[in-house]
């Protein structure tokens, strides 16, 4: 088979591999569509330190399932699935409770494991959730992980009606925590980011209004219209300054909830914080809840459809579409790759 195999900083090649094969309680897929994550991104740079190369990354998909191993339902042969990919324990005081996300062994596909970047992948089948598109929109199925992150955050937030919210970050995670925003009942939505293109596709996703950092004072102009502060602060950015300035932007009480990952030292106002009694939360991926309620969304055929925030690309482009996303333009808040070579 083919796929494409992240080598080291800002080095993939798109060449042959070992075909994968079901263990005991696996499956094999045939990926329909991967996308691609903004933790990826740093690890293609060379900035993340959980993945090592070589390695096949990947860990937002769908597919078909191809084979199955021995201990697994042969009813799920065929069938169109997409996949949870977290591998935990089962048995820990998180799993047992339902949060998955913190268990003590996490694993995940594509960083531990081989993952989506390939016309093939094996999965425990536990982690599969079958759906019922139609064959050929399955490919955005790999919107789902994406959208379960922002229901995630959106529900740690603890958003409740009529909230100002304000959420730093144009890429999917961040439009997509706008929208689940506003199915929460916020009252107003802004967003914010460096991205002008990225930052039209805004209104899409529910937003009011969209700010750019790079040429708009966003605490003045934040401060005019909230002059005590927004309810909520998501940053789906993980940088220094979209951290404390979020903290700086929220109302007493507020909630400020991280959920970006870009840089993993940041200072905040302790006193603050103390001061003035904000919540800050950490919001990692999802509970299998929050993945039901992602992938309902999806099957359902919720998302908004319209904007040019999505692309789908042939696999074989992948080198491509990480530099495009790294170093701009990076005009596409979400680029879908297909292993079957499809535009």
């Amino acid at each position: 088979m083919q796929a494409l195999v992240w080598e080291g900083p800002e080095r993939m090649t798109y060449r042959s591999a070992d075909a994968p094969v079901a263990a005991s309680g696996h499956v094999v897929l045939r990926v329909a569509g991967v996308g691609v994550c903004g933790s990826e991104l740093g690890a293609y740079l060379g900035h993340n330190e959980l993945r090592r190369p070589p390695l096949v990354m990947g860990h937002e998909f769908s597919g078909v399932v191809v084979e199955v191993g021995t201990g697994v339902d042969p009813v799920w042969e065929g069938a169109s699935v997409v996949v949870n990919p977290l591998v935990t324990c089962g048995t820990c005081r998180w799993c047992r409770r339902g949060e998955r996300q913190l268990c003590r062994t996490r694993r995940i596909i594509g960083i531990d494991f081989p993952g989506a970047f390939a016309e093939r992948v094996v999965v425990p089948a536990a982690s599969l959730w079958r759906v019922h598109r139609d064959p050929e929109d399955l490919w955005t199925g790999a919107l789902v992980e994406p959208l379960a992150c922002a229901v995630r955050a959106t529900g740690q937030a603890a958003i409740e009606v009529g909230d100002a919210v304000l959420v730093y970050g144009a890429g999917i995670i961040g439009l997509m925590s706008a929208w689940m925003a506003r199915r929460r009942g916020a009252g107003s939505v802004w967003l914010v980011d460096a991205n002008p293109v990225r930052l039209s596709q805004g209104p899409v996703w529910g937003a009011d209004r969209a700010l750019d950092a790079t040429a708009e004072d966003v605490a003045a102009l934040v401060r005019r219209t909230h002059p005590d502060g927004v309810d909520r602060v998501i940053d789906a950015v993980g940088l220094p300054g979209t951290r404390r300035q979020g903290l700086e932007l929220l109302v007493r009480g507020g909630r400020l909830v991280l959920v970006g990952l870009h840089e993993p030292a940041t200072t905040l106002d302790g006193n603050r914080v103390v001061r003035d009694e904000t919540e800050v939360v950490g919001s990692f991926c999802y509970r299998d809840q929050d993945f039901a309620v992602a992938t309902n969304l999806w099957d359902g055929r919720r998302l908004p459809e319209e904007g040019g925030w999505l692309d789908r690309r042939p696999l074989s482009a992948g080198d491509a579409a990480f530099q495009e996303q790294a170093r701009g333009p990076a005009p596409f808040a979400k680029i879908v790759l297909d292993a079957e070579g499809r535009p």
